[in-house]
């Protein structure tokens, strides 16, 4: 061990008595600062040391290398009270035996980083990274109130082999929450303890009748939009379904006159050259199959402001923007 000044670890609290240095890591042995008064009964001057320990302590990583602090722990007697008592240490977290900056560090790495990252560059036990999280998201969760949207996304994500319904704030891009699942009753019982959910004026989801439904019931106030990804999509499958079914019945020759079809077909109108355009005059003219396929796929057009409404079955209607 060889001694160091003691404003090399920015903790002007503690005294570094010596260090050591390891290909990996770099010890501290480090003592901390005596005590104002008695921490049971709070008298000045009136307490004696009654012996010491080595406590170790991690710390945020210097050089790529791991540091742990050994503080020197000291307990005092209260010749007024007559308890024994073990002061607390200034910038340390007692419960994972931490800095109070390693600590912060942590919290913020696990919201963007899985566990074993963290764990791996913190040098620290995965568990504790976990624990780390979990009372800091429970924290949030506690003192959180999210603002009912008036535009509301439902949608979901295939997480951990199965769906799960995100709900968002369209308008302000944010996500409101995660479900476990995405069955009718979830999202249903989800969206009653939205506080003021007559706010919602838009809900914007797929074709999913469950998330429809839900809607209906609890939100009925509010206009169902259809995602246009899903409706676009939907029209495009349809679409080549056509165009594979017209292909099937033709000659190799007239095969060959829709070559690069299914590409200019997918095309909006607008992103169609004036040579694409062309040889679409001739395959329309010749398919009229094709032709009516085309101009009733959203892909080939563009909406304005009010959208256009799409039949979604039983009666019911969607409003595509």
């Amino acid at each position: 061990m060889t001694s160091l000044p003691d404003n090399i670890l920015h903790l002007p609290e503690y005294h570094v008595l010596a260090t050591k240095m390891e290909e990996h890591d770099l010890h501290y042995q480090v003592e901390a600062p005596e005590p104002l008064a008695c921490e049971e009964c709070g008298v000045e001057s009136e307490f004696v040391r009654f012996g010491k320990r080595d406590v170790a302590y991690r710390d945020l990583h210097i050089h790529g290398k791991r540091v742990t602090l050994w503080v020197v722990r000291r307990r005092y007697t209260c010749r007024a009270c007559g308890r024994t008592f073990r002061p607390a240490l200034p910038e340390m977290v007692d419960d994972h035996r931490m800095t109070r900056r390693l600590y912060n560090h942590v919290e913020k790495e696990a919201f963007n980083h899985p566990y074993a990252y963290v764990a791996d560059t913190t040098g620290l036990d995965e568990k504790t990274v976990r624990e780390i999280f979990k009372k800091k998201a429970e924290f949030l969760a506690a003192w959180h109130r999210f603002e009912t949207p008036r535009c509301l996304g439902i949608d979901e994500l295939y997480l951990n082999r199965r769906y799960r319904c995100i709900l968002t704030n369209l308008e302000e891009r944010t996500l409101l929450d995660l479900l476990p699942g995405r069955q009718q009753d979830a999202v249903t019982r989800r969206l009653m303890s939205m506080t003021e959910r007559h706010q919602v004026e838009i809900v914007s989801m797929d074709m999913w009748k469950p998330y429809r439904r839900a809607v209906q019931a609890v939100l009925p106030q509010a206009r169902i939009v259809v995602d246009k990804f899903h409706v676009v999509r939907m029209a495009n499958e349809a679409l080549e379904k056509v165009r594979k079914g017209l292909r099937k019945k033709l000659t190799s020759n007239q095969r060959r006159t829709l070559k690069g079809d299914r590409k200019i077909l997918l095309k909006r109108a607008h992103d169609v050259s004036d040579r694409e355009r062309l040889i679409m005059e001739t395959w329309t003219g010749a398919f009229p199959q094709l032709l009516a396929a085309y101009e009733h796929c959203p892909s080939s057009n563009d909406y304005g402001q009010n959208g256009v409404w799409i039949s979604g079955g039983s009666g019911s209607s969607y409003l595509l923007i």
